[in-house]
């Protein structure tokens, strides 16, 4: 069943493209993907590490978002320096959109840790395929069942501070504010991005040889919208599993696992509860994640304990 009021997706991609609202896809797992938030974060980990991430969200709610991403990074020869590549396919109703990038990182030892400076340069890819619209009133403008193509440059800025125990990170992200204007449909439909800032923070706390507290935050923030804010608290159990959960500003409350399988392989799994109303036409989001690491340059440690390997 499609939505039968044009207004909701009009509405809806104008917001996310035309900075009325937060723009930039939202993961659960965050923690277990940093690069995707902060380019700074690149090559951190000390080995090659990837990521796969699959996002359902809102589950049997008609033309919901979904969003995969894929991303890579890895220490170059030159320990100081570090790089990534990551791939976001984000899909909402008749609005989808694919994010390609590429991030540089520069690290220099501070104190017991290291702190990076990342720069990020990537392309936005929009389409909007009216045809996916059931629309009320037959005669609306946009009821021509055309595709809108857009393509928009983008630039981000990080920095990143991470030692053995704690991590804290900002981000300014969509630094390039020029509307893109469609070739198709209308004259005068444009896109813009909107800049974000985005901080991050976190913090490991052994309670015994077998329990580990890490208590995390992200704070996203763009003009003309609320503050989102997620706060989440993981526990690390025998150095394998991680059992955690969160709340979000936006009234949601988030359930997150994660299995070591081994130092290398790692699993994990989150899921989204909507206290507000709009829980009540939904069930709920999923998150799926797996990541691999390569130990090329034979790292010391990689310890699921240690944020810097997380």
């Amino acid at each position: 069943m499609r939505v039968k009021l044009h207004c909701f997706f009009v509405c809806f991609c104008c917001f996310v493209d035309f900075g009325i609202a937060q723009q930039t896809p939202q993961f659960t797992q965050y923690m277990f993907n940093p690069l995707v938030l902060n380019p700074a974060y690149a090559g951190s980990r000390e080995v090659i590490s990837t990521v796969l991430l699959y996002r359902n969200q809102w589950v049997n709610f008609d033309g919901a978002p979904t969003t995969i991403t894929a991303s890579v990074n890895s220490p170059l020869k030159n320990k100081k320096l570090g790089v990534g590549v990551h791939v976001i396919s984000d899909k909402i109703g008749p609005c989808s959109m694919n994010q390609y990038v590429g991030s540089f990182a520069y690290r220099i030892r501070l104190n017991s840790g290291k702190l990076a400076f990342g720069l990020r340069a990537g392309l936005y890819d929009y389409y909007y395929d009216w045809s996916k619209v059931d629309y009320k009133d037959k005669a609306d403008i946009f009821n021509s069942g055309a595709i809108t193509h857009l393509l928009k440059p983008a630039f981000d800025f990080g920095m990143y501070y991470y030692n053995s125990s704690f991590y804290a990170g900002v981000t300014l992200a969509q630094l390039s504010t020029k509307s893109s204007n469609s070739t198709t449909l209308l004259a005068n439909f444009s896109n813009q991005l909107a800049p974000h800032i985005i901080a991050t923070a976190g913090k490991a706390i052994e309670i015994n040889s077998m329990i580990t507290l890490r208590p995390s935050v992200v704070v996203r923030y763009t003009n003309n919208a609320p503050v989102n804010l997620d706060l989440n608290a993981s526990l690390l159990l025998d150095e394998k599993i991680w059992l955690g959960m969160g709340i979000r500003s936006n009234k949601s409350i988030v359930f997150i696992g994660e299995y070591n399988i081994s130092k290398l392989i790692r699993v994990g799994y989150s899921y989204d509860l909507t206290t507000q109303k709009l829980g009540l036409t939904n069930k709920g989001s999923h998150e799926f994640f797996v990541g691999f690491d390569i130990d090329f340059f034979k790292a010391k440690t990689i310890s699921p304990r240690l944020f810097k390997y997380n």
